[in-house]
């Protein structure tokens, strides 16, 4: 009998933090940033600016005339090409389906309970949408 209530009680701390780390958020956001006046900065823009200034710094500038030409990977001889992916309702909702409740939420700050709840109305229009995007390409 004991045994049963530590399961019990084991099981239900899991729901527990799993629900906790599900309505927690994913990202936190940041502080306030200090140009090199010592201007602090808040918006969202000017702190992209200052990463993309820091950042840019490290990388070395090359010469883009003598850029080599690149080699078809996918030579056209009918056989299968990269446009030739689709994305099928069917593979979407599997994928979908994968998705774990007791995850935390991604970048996007949408938890995978959400998505598992809506994952049939959803799986159609993320297929349109995926294979729009690659059409494009």
């Amino acid at each position: 009998m004991r045994r049963n209530w530590l399961r019990i009680l084991r099981r239900t701390l899991n729901l527990f933090f799993a629900y906790v780390r599900g309505r927690s958020r994913a990202t936190r956001k940041l502080g306030r940033l200090s140009d090199s006046g010592g201007n602090l900065v808040e918006s969202s823009e000017g702190m992209s600016e200052l990463f993309n200034e820091a950042f840019g710094k490290v990388f070395t500038k090359e010469n883009l005339s003598d850029t080599p030409e690149a080699k078809w990977v996918f030579p056209d001889k009918g056989g299968i090409r990269l446009c030739d992916i689709s994305f099928a309702e069917a593979s979407v909702l599997e994928s979908l389906e994968k998705l774990r409740d007791d995850k935390a939420a991604g970048a996007d700050e949408i938890v995978p309970r959400f998505l598992n709840f809506i994952k049939q109305e959803l799986a159609c229009p993320l297929a349109i949408l995926f294979q729009s995007i690659l059409e494009r390409i």
